[in-house]
């Protein structure tokens, strides 16, 4: 009965060890893979597709360097810095420039395959990326104008003026393209037509909004993040994070996560809205959007230095120093995380 009972424990011994050593969260080590040096500042999100890791400089470039490798495959030189995140759509990538330009550019290997280019550079600055469906591309401009091309040519299809300056990407998704605006104003917008269908608002700007299983969830700088059934437009709930919140949503699981403009990443529950956890990174605004992947939520703090936080708990789980601030979104494909930063580098991270 003893060698029994000792086997039995044996075996639940390993089994836990096993379940320890595959939870999520540790399977990410956090050791540097490769660092790829652009020698200008990034300015972009970073996007993964197609065994390439693509991100813009502050000079315009947009850099496509493998995955496994670190090396590059080609560079597209651009006129000003590329904003928001590469957009990849099939074979191309369409990137937005700050003056206005928008090009598509085959995924392979960089080669242009049309470039819009605005008829007024002076009204027409980007502050974010491109969105795309419904076989067009969407972007926002300084002006107050979102504008809807062709996704096959770059030809200009109709355009939406909301009379107040823009500054967020607008989004595709379940067949509206929704839109936060400086006003206060959330809006979806039909892409066929450009109208405004329905929408909402909040208390100040809203930033670019999100939707998963059938909500659209949105943040805005006066501290609120909302939750809205996309079917019968009907409010799920609203919370008050007390800080500016200067990121889009990232959903994941049965959370919610925002960075503030104070330097707080906060995890809200997806079902009510009510604050979980908070993190504060003892740096400036969050720029990025949270990332989330493996049990853990990575985010970049305005001082330069990256944070994987415990999913559940918002504790530190290893953080890791750039050169410089960390101004775009990170990516995690493949067990990797990828960022970029100030210091004009890429980094990949396992």
């Amino acid at each position: 009965m003893k060698r029994s009972l000792s086997i039995f424990s044996l075996l639940f011994m390993t089994i836990m060890a096993l379940t320890i050593f595959v939870t999520p969260g540790w399977a990410w080590s956090g050791k540097l893979a490769w660092t790829y040096d652009t020698q200008s500042p990034i300015s972009s999100s970073i996007s993964v597709a197609g065994g390439l890791v693509l991100a813009g400089d502050s000079a315009g470039a947009l850099h496509a360097i493998y995955v496994a490798s670190g090396q590059r495959a080609w560079v597209h030189n651009g006129t000003s810095s590329i904003v928001g995140q590469p957009t990849v759509s099939g074979e191309s990538v369409i990137i937005a420039q700050a003056e206005g330009t928008i090009t598509a550019l085959s995924l392979s290997n960089g080669k242009v395959l049309w470039r819009y280019s605005p008829p007024d550079y002076a009204s027409e600055t980007l502050m974010d990326g491109a969105s795309v469906g419904d076989g067009k591309v969407f972007f926002s401009k300084g002006d107050g104008k979102m504008t809807a091309l062709s996704e096959a040519n770059g030809k200009p299809l109709w355009t939406y003026d909301t009379g107040q300056e823009l500054r967020n990407a607008p989004y595709f998704s379940n067949g509206f393209i929704f839109l936060g605006e400086q006003r206060g104003l959330f809006s979806a917008i039909n892409p066929e037509t450009g109208k405004r269908d329905w929408g909402g608002g909040a208390g100040g700007p809203i930033n670019t909004p999100m939707t998963e299983e059938g909500n659209v969830y949105f943040s805005s700088w006066d501290g609120s993040v909302h939750s809205v059934k996309i079917q019968g437009i009907i409010p799920q709930w609203k919370a008050n994070v007390g800080d500016p919140v200067t990121t889009r949503p990232c959903v994941e699981g049965d959370k919610v996560f925002v960075g503030t403009a104070k330097g707080k990443v906060v995890a809200l529950s997806k079902d009510n809205g009510g604050i979980l956890w908070t993190f504060e990174t003892g740096g400036g605004t969050v720029v990025g959007t949270p990332v989330a992947a493996e049990g853990l939520v990575f985010v970049g703090g305005g001082q330069g230095t990256l944070f994987a936080l415990d999913g559940n708990s918002g504790a530190a789980r290893f953080t890791f120093s750039t050169g410089g601030g960390i101004n775009g979104t990170p990516a995690f494909a493949g067990g990797v995380l990828f960022l970029g930063s100030a210091d004009g580098k890429i980094y990949a991270i396992r």
